[in-house]
């Protein structure tokens, strides 16, 4: 490989470009369940119980515009449990765009990422008291009326 004329050193390969401002997020970084030998980065005080890569997905979606965020189907390798659904997920986070600039001014570096995203899982829908009771009873409904339709008499 040749160094460029200015002497700035090896020119820079692309996906190293494409990644550059990116943050990843698996769950065990946010749950309050691990140790920090098991991947926890957040103090245990600000950790969620038992976070799932779709909460942190939708919760990333939800205070980053549309194309900073992308969820894969990657599991934690120090962590057996996140190798499976619905621990399973690896979120990409782009924090700066092409520019260098913030694309969420209150979010600068990765740590800050860490601790929002913790800090709004427990406010979703889904981790509200009677949420699932009241899921089960509107599926309920919608099966309801399909009873008997279609048997053999």
């Amino acid at each position: 490989m040749s160094v460029a004329a200015g002497g700035d050193g090896p020119p820079a390969e692309p996906a190293k470009l494409e990644n550059k401002g990116t943050v990843v997020i698996y769950s065990p970084y946010l749950n309050k369940h691990k140790s920090i030998q098991e991947g926890r980065r957040i103090p245990q005080a600000v950790a969620v119980e038992d976070p799932t890569a779709w909460e942190i997905l939708e919760v990333c979606k939800r205070i980053f515009p549309e194309g900073c965020v992308e969820g894969e189907n990657k599991g934690y390798s120090r962590d057996y449990e996140a190798q499976w659904p619905p621990m399973r997920g690896r979120i990409r986070v782009k924090l700066r765009d092409a520019e260098g600039k913030p694309t969420n001014q209150e979010i600068q570096t990765r740590r800050q990422l860490y601790v929002k995203v913790a800090e709004l899982i427990p406010k979703m829908a889904t981790r509200q008291p009677g949420y699932y009771e009241q899921h089960m009873q509107q599926q309920e409904r919608v099966k309801g009326g399909k009873g008997k339709k279609n048997r053999r008499k």
